[in-house]
Formats: structure tokens, sequence, C-alpha cells
């Protein structure tokens, strides 16, 4: 018989190996109103929501701002926490386990994103990415590929 707390454990990671990082959001919206919920977040926020990009590992520690409307089938109709920083829009739309971050980020303005031990990203089209950050990189090193 398998004790519980190791049933238990068993089960987390499989739920959370299901989810990974770089998973495509569906498939990309377009049409005249897919980019308005984009557009009024960083009409109300600016490019540079958050001045620190730590925020990026400390996305419970923040006071959250939110963004809907986001033009990917999956995410069009949620709610996600979300920041700007440096020109980019980071969206939390895939949470990981603990502190692994992770979701999409628009980068319209500029082909790089900061350099970060364990920040790995990769393009999904149109100026966006898929994003993560394990909290404990360990020297891990994710992918880095611009469009």
């Amino acid at each position: 018989m398998i004790p519980r707390c190791v049933a238990i454990f068993a089960i987390a990671i499989l739920m959370v190996g299901c989810n990974r990082w770089d998973s495509k959001p569906g498939h990309y919206l377009r049409g005249t109103n897919a980019m308005a919920g984009v557009s009024t977040f960083i009409v109300t926020y600016g490019w540079n929501s958050s001045t620190n990009v730590e925020d990026l590992w400390h996305w419970d520690n923040l006071h959250p701002l939110y963004i809907q409307g986001v033009p990917w089938s999956r995410l069009e109709s949620q709610q996600f926490p979300a920041l700007t920083h440096d020109g980019i829009l980071y969206v939390l739309s895939n949470p990981g386990w603990h502190g692994d971050y992770g979701g999409v980020a628009y980068n319209p303005q500029t082909n790089r994103f900061p350099k970060l031990d364990g920040f790995g990203f990769k393009p999904v089209g149109d100026h966006w990415y898929v994003w993560g950050m394990p909290e404990l990189s360990g020297g891990m090193n994710l992918p880095q590929i611009y469009e």
C-alpha cells in the first residue's frame, strides 16, 4: 500500500507535468476587435507598469493588474494577472507549481527580452511569445528563441 502523502505528491507531479510552459495558447484570433483587451490595458497602465524586472519572479507579492481579452482562443474570455515592463506585456496565463511562472508575452516594439537566469521564451506569432520562468532554475536555462 502506498502512503497517502506519496500518492498525493505523485498526483501533483502528474498534474504539473501536463501543463508545459511552452504550450501554444490555442489559435491566434484576428479581426478588428482581437487586440481590444490588450490596447485597453496598455492605454490604462502604459508600457512600464512595473519598473522592476524582478517582479517577473514575484507575481504572488504584486498588487495585481488584470487583463481580459487576450487574443488567443483558449484565453480570450478569461481574466489574468498582467504587467508591462520595458515595452513588453507579460500575461500570467500559465502559472505553474508554486513559484514557477509562465504565460504569453506581447513584444511589438523590440526583439529582446530581459536577461534573467532560467527565463525562457519562444515565438508563437505576430509579436507574441510564450514564456516561462522556473522558481528554482538550478542553472537550467529554458530556450530563448526570437521571431
